[in-house]
């Protein structure tokens, strides 16, 4: 089911209650936690489970975590709560971490992805909390993101993976800690560190002690092994991962701080020199000054996100998700962020940071999203319209998925521009008409876009009415020139037969001239768009 997601403030008494009364009805709905954004559903419920699978695109042998309103609740999901889980729970919760416990018969095995353990967390979240509570259910929630990507800390990033997919979202602001709970398997005699977060082994072990509990070995991160069944979130399959290489400066010990200058001088010098710009820089503040100043004349091939002090391991864990995100969508074909040492937060920090950049060490992960723009002269009737098809005979012939992993569903963002156009332009009465009516497509209220820099550079392809809008674009962005087309041209690369590529302007004529243009393009997109999709390697 395709929803018109809603995106509702907490304020919204109306509109938050509406987004509780879906989870309790089986729905799946965004929401806030000091975390990441997590995307929920009635934990007790197995089709309303299934759905996170399916708009997650996750593999169901990953586990869940269920988050809960109050620890009196705790005690019903679980069969047993251990002297060292107890500790946990009293210490921590609610709080940044996740306890994991056997399960009890409340909780179904489409949670725990088979297992007999269930992830146990109470958020410290206000919001998270109260929308909890309101629903009267348990939720169980993975991080709102498409399965590999960075997991979301604003709303908007949930809204750009998220949109369609579920009803509700529910805006909590960003996330003060910006790094997934820590996950601790408390079934034994000592506690096991399956993924670390912002309650460190430090903090756990102090309570430990101050508990009377003994310290038969050093706590430390369990790795999981190839034929291993995860048992939380986060351990097994590669993400937290932009489309493009990330780049690791430094090796974490505390003197790399007065090389980090050196560092990013160096990728920066090597990324203008191999062609790998823009170049996108997760950089502290005093680091991104001098460079500024080095790097004045090469300012546009330059991405910049400052997350704070450079030593300032908080700030950067907090803004680590948000900086690859941002970056990534800004069209950076490299990013380059510092290592931290391995103790306190910098331990979460780096097995998320580690994970990104190991997805594109033998490749670059190829991507779940494209984006596609179509190009014309004026941005009011032939780009809007094929924008409208396109989007259109991709969602009648999907769900489409990623050759290989049946498990991704592929997407891809449609837009368009104007090669010549003048702006806030509204589109043609009856390009919105044909739009809506032939291709159930909302394009009314539209306004035409000048094909900037801006605009096209995070295009992964770009396909222009006629040879003289290609021609006209390459020529005055040339570093571009590889994904401009016209569809003259990529139907002649792809040796497509029988289909002309010409599509003539029918702006000024009348109803049955604009009807033929949009026949025209549907023939084009629709011999085009397998060809692209099995480049983009989606199926």
């Amino acid at each position: 089911m395709e929803w018109e997601t809603k995106l509702v403030s907490p304020e919204d008494e109306e509109g938050f209650a509406a987004a509780a009364r879906a989870l309790a009805d089986g729905e799946v709905v965004g929401m806030p936690t000091e975390t990441v954004y997590g995307l929920g559903a009635d934990a007790r419920n197995p089709e309303a489970v299934e759905k996170i699978y399916k708009a997650k695109g996750r593999p169901s042998d990953n586990p869940l975590i269920v988050h809960v309103a109050s620890k009196e609740t705790i005690p019903s999901l679980v069969k047993e709560i251990t002297p060292i889980a107890q500790v946990l729970i009293d210490a921590f919760m609610p709080g940044p971490i996740t306890v994991i416990m056997k399960k009890s018969t409340l909780v179904p095995y489409c949670v725990s992805a088979g297992l007999d353990t269930v992830g146990v967390r109470f958020p410290v979240h206000p919001v998270a909390q109260r929308l909890i509570a309101m629903s009267g259910v348990p939720v169980a929630a993975p991080s709102a993101n498409l399965s590999g990507s960075p997991s979301p800390t604003k709303a908007g990033h949930v809204m750009k993976d998220m949109d369609g997919r579920i009803p509700y979202i529910v805006d909590g602001g960003e996330c003060q800690v910006g790094l997934e709970s820590t996950v601790v398997d408390a079934t034994g005699n000592w506690p096991q560190i399956l993924r670390p977060g912002a309650v460190t082994m430090e903090q756990m072990e102090a309570a430990l002690d101050a508990a009377g509990i003994s310290k038969p070995e050093e706590l430390k991160l369990h790795e999981v092994s190839p034929d291993e069944a995860p048992r939380a979130p986060g351990m097994k399959y590669r993400h937290y991962a932009p489309s493009c290489e990330v780049k690791i400066l430094g090796d974490g010990m505390h003197e790399d701080f007065s090389n980090y200058l050196e560092y990013y001088k160096q990728t920066v010098m090597h990324a203008i020199l191999d062609g790998r710009t823009p170049v996108g820089l997760f950089v502290g503040e005093e680091i991104a000054q001098h460079l500024r100043i080095l790097f004045a004349d090469k300012e546009e091939q330059i991405l910049y996100y400052i997350y704070g002090g450079t030593e300032n391991v908080e700030a950067a864990s907090q803004h680590l998700f948000d900086g690859l995100r941002t970056l990534d969508e800004k069209g950076a074909k490299l990013i380059a962020a510092p290592a931290f040492p391995e103790e306190g937060l910098g331990l979460a920090y780096m097995n998320r940071l580690n994970k990104a950049a190991t997805a594109n060490i033998a490749q670059v992960r190829k991507r779940s999203g494209k984006k596609i723009m179509f190009v014309c002269s004026g941005n009011t009737c032939r780009s809007p319209l094929a924008e409208a098809i396109f989007r259109s005979i991709f969602r009648s012939t999907g769900p489409h998925h990623m050759i290989g992993h049946p498990e991704i569903e592929a997407k891809v963002d449609a837009c368009s521009a104007g090669a010549f156009a003048s702006g806030d332009q509204p589109y043609t009465p009856y390009s919105v008409r044909i739009a809506k009516y032939e291709y159930d497509e909302d394009i009314s209220g539209g306004t035409s876009h000048i094909a900037i820099k801006e605009r096209l550079v995070s295009q992964d392809l770009v396909l222009c009415m006629t040879d003289d809008h290609s021609h006209f674009l390459r020529e005055r962005f040339p570093d571009l020139s590889d994904r401009i087309f016209s569809f003259r041209e990529l139907l002649s690369d792809y040796d497509i037969p029988n289909v002309d590529g010409e599509v003539p302007d029918p702006y000024g004529g009348d109803y049955l001239e604009y009807m033929e243009t949009a026949k025209q393009l549907d023939r084009i997109i629709r011999a085009l768009m397998p060809e692209i999709l099995k480049h983009w390697e989606m199926e």
